[in-house]
């Protein structure tokens, strides 16, 4: 029987793939040095789970499965005998069966985790690995037969060895520069990733969304495109939205969406044409969209707070932010509180004046301390920067609640957003 130790096991990816494994009877044991929500749900499937990193935990017959930002001086691989990386043994794990990729910029989780729910509600065969927890499943990872959905990565480039049979593109944007170097070498990564798709009839992309980069394939957006979203309104806690494919003459009348905003529709409608070109009718995904929760952490819907809605998401690029708090805004109308965790000192920096500009939309901001993800501190991508030209102060975390409690008889919503630990201050606050 094969065994594998994670390094970081509680991560998103890093529990996705080990979710996999535990379905196909393979060993797994893993570190963290802090558990969560996944790794319990791992060790209650029978995985063995270490808090902290010692090289004792690695059984010698392990392989040691790693991500591109493990330091080579780990003491769990120094340890190891045999290593691999998590995308290679995602597809040497997946191999054969074909996989369908999500990439891009903004919207790769919530477009793959609706894919994943829409062809896994038609045929169960269907496997996934996605960043996000499904609400209506709980997983984030399943083993397959047919097919795998597929959230890429292209901040370390690995996206360039998935090789698969089709793709979505939800977009093309500056990110992740501090492994690219410059937006042209990003660009050129994406260029090189569509090379290795093996369908062209399978590729779907955001119109005027993919940086002029897409030869072939078929394009979506809301009333542009080859398929598009008409007749856009708010519903509930959702949209309604008619597809139309006019190349094909197919309309499909009042699609219900219950996810906010017009990023989500985009991300539909792109889904919505990877299952129909599988071979999925178009009246069975409109049903499966309607089923659809969402995942957490993306504009997950918390308990009220003093009789007002709260919200957690993970956004952490200043479109994903501008996205997330006009959603939010355009469809309660109503004024929005956001507490920001600001991610990596580089992402900051290199998006300053983006930053400034988009935290100017809500009617008030709580700034936390940046989450480092293990860079040097640096003050111009620094949360006290930020706050000098937004002309406010630093909220410490331990301090939020009670200054969270001070605006408990004013109007709105509260947005926690952010790709650190903000979920943890999140479940404190409330």
């Amino acid at each position: 029987m094969e065994r594998y130790h994670f390094i970081g096991i509680g991560g998103i990816g890093m529990s996705a793939l080990a979710s996999i494994l535990l379905d196909k009877g393979c060993t797994v044991t893993g570190s963290d040095l802090a558990l969560n929500e996944r790794t319990l749900y791992l060790k209650n499937r029978g995985a063995k789970i270490f808090e902290g990193h010692e090289n004792t935990v690695v059984d010698e017959d392990s392989v040691v499965v790693i991500h591109s930002r493990i330091p080579q001086d780990h003491p769990e691989l120094i340890k190891a005998k045999n290593s691999i990386h998590r995308l290679d043994l995602f597809t040497k794990t997946a191999a054969p069966t074909p996989i369908i990729a999500v990439v891009g910029a903004h919207g790769k989780t919530s477009t793959s985790a609706l894919l994943a729910h829409v062809l896994s509600s038609f045929d169960s065969s269907i496997g996934f690995k996605v960043g996000g927890v499904s609400k209506l499943s709980g997983l984030n990872g399943k083993a397959g037969t047919s097919k795998y959905v597929l959230e890429g990565d292209e901040s370390d480039g690995s996206f360039l060895r998935i090789h698969p049979e089709g793709a979505i593109l939800t977009n093309v944007d500056a990110d992740h520069l501090d492994f690219w170097g410059c937006f042209s070498s990003l660009k050129k990564g994406y260029k090189d990733f569509l090379k290795t798709v093996r369908k062209s009839e399978l590729l779907f992309f955001a119109a005027s969304e993919d940086e002029g980069i897409v030869q072939k394939g078929t394009s979506y957006g809301i009333e542009k495109g080859d398929i598009q979203a008409w007749r856009l309104r708010i519903h509930e806690d959702g949209s309604i939205f008619d597809i139309v494919e006019p190349s094909k003459n197919l309309l499909v009348k009042d699609v219900y969406l219950p996810l906010m905003g017009e990023h989500q529709v985009k991300n539909a409608l792109g889904v919505f044409g990877m299952a129909k070109a599988l071979g999925i009718d178009p009246d069975f995904i409109k049903e499966s969209f309607r089923t659809y929760l969402g995942v957490k952490r993306r504009c997950e819907r918390g308990k009220d707070f003093y009789q007002r809605k709260t919200f957690l998401d993970y956004g952490h690029h200043p479109k994903e932010l501008q996205a997330t708090f006009q959603a939010i805004k355009n469809q309660y109308k109503i004024p929005l509180r956001v507490v920001f965790e600001p991610h990596k000192f580089t992402r900051t920096k290199n998006f300053f004046q983006e930053f400034v500009e988009v935290l100017k939309i809500p009617d008030e901001v709580f700034l936390l301390e940046t989450y480092s993800a293990n860079e040097d501190y640096d003050y111009e991508g620094s949360s006290e920067k930020l706050a000098q030209v937004l002309n406010i102060e630093v909220t410490k975390k331990g301090d939020l609640k009670k200054v969270l409690e001070s605006r408990k008889h004013t109007e709105g919503a509260f947005l926690f957003i952010g790709a650190g630990n903000i979920d943890r201050v999140f479940e404190e606050c409330l």
